[in-house]
């Protein structure tokens, strides 16, 4: 989620307060104001920015939807959704990391009526425990899949990205003016937050069950956001589920080696598929793939 970093090299302190703008199926103005319980405020107001590009490329909500939201944080996705359909849904957000997933549940204690059920572990193929790296300073980028083997690797490659996104013009034209050089090195201070690494282990569990113990009989929309696991959370959901999933988003981490498998497990079950992937996308291998009936 680079975008989030680069506008935190800028501003390190703000108050996360936002709404969507139009009632479900009208023109009437409609503001719902959440100040969601984080750990890093800065990334929560600027995740939200990057909700929009879930309802992308076809994807579309009804009131009275279920929702799963796969890597949920503390639930910046899953307010967007409750607050784009008015509150009228169901949603289920998965989150195993126990910082995190702590926000979460006050976060749907506080703010979602009861629509919003927090889940304590992750999804994978398979039941088990996994070491997770936990990022205090950027909880963004905490997952199974990077450790202290790979982290400098990834802080390079984030970097990468960010610069991107801030030679685009995506901080003002007037930081677009500024020499990658310097760029790199300002973006890369702040990441250094990286380098301080906590290790949990932590529980996951195949989806197929949780749809079974939950009662789930039809997924409205499934988003997924886990940070380089996406393929271990497909191949948790058995033969017998996979027409309960309408649509899908699926943000794909090492996008080079692993979008065609991603799009390939969609479309062996008779889903329309696309991929997309922006510049600044292309400079941290990642991308998005949208799966619908």
């Amino acid at each position: 989620m680079p975008s989030s970093v680069a506008h935190a090299a800028v501003h390190d302190r703000v108050t996360y307060r936002w709404g969507w703008f139009a009632a479900p199926g009208t023109d009437k103005p409609l503001r719902v104001t959440m100040d969601l319980h984080s750990i890093n405020p800065w990334e929560v107001s600027f995740l939200r920015e990057e909700v929009g590009g879930y309802f992308a490329n076809g994807v579309e909500l009804a009131p009275g939807a279920t929702v799963l939201d796969v890597g949920a944080n503390v639930g910046v996705f899953s307010a967007a959704v409750y607050e784009r359909l008015g509150g009228d849904v169901r949603i289920y957000a998965f989150e195993p990391l126990p910082p995190l997933f702590e926000k979460l549940a006050r976060n749907a204690e506080d703010f979602f009526a009861g629509h919003l059920k927090a889940l304590p572990f992750g999804l994978s193929a398979s039941e088990d425990e996994l070491d997770f790296s936990y990022f205090p300073g950027a909880t963004i980028f905490s997952s199974s899949w990077r450790d202290e083997g790979n982290v400098e690797a990834e802080r390079r490659r984030v970097t990468a990205s960010i610069v991107e996104m801030i030679r685009r013009g995506g901080l003002g034209p007037a930081a677009r003016r500024v020499p990658a050089p310097v760029l790199r090195g300002l973006v890369g201070r702040k990441l250094r937050v990286m380098r301080e690494l906590e290790t949990h282990r932590v529980r996951v569990r195949p989806l197929s069950p949780v749809l079974d113990e939950e009662g789930i009989d039809r997924v409205d929309l499934l988003k997924v956001d886990v940070e380089g696991a996406e393929l271990e959370v497909l191949r948790g959901i058995e033969d017998r589920h996979w027409p309960l999933i309408r649509q899908a988003v699926v943000e794909v981490e090492r996008w080079s080696a692993n979008r065609d498998r991603v799009q390939d497990v969609f479309a062996t079950r008779g889903f329309a598929v696309e991929a997309v992937q922006d510049p600044v996308q292309r400079a941290a291998d990642i991308g998005m793939v949208f799966a619908l009936r």
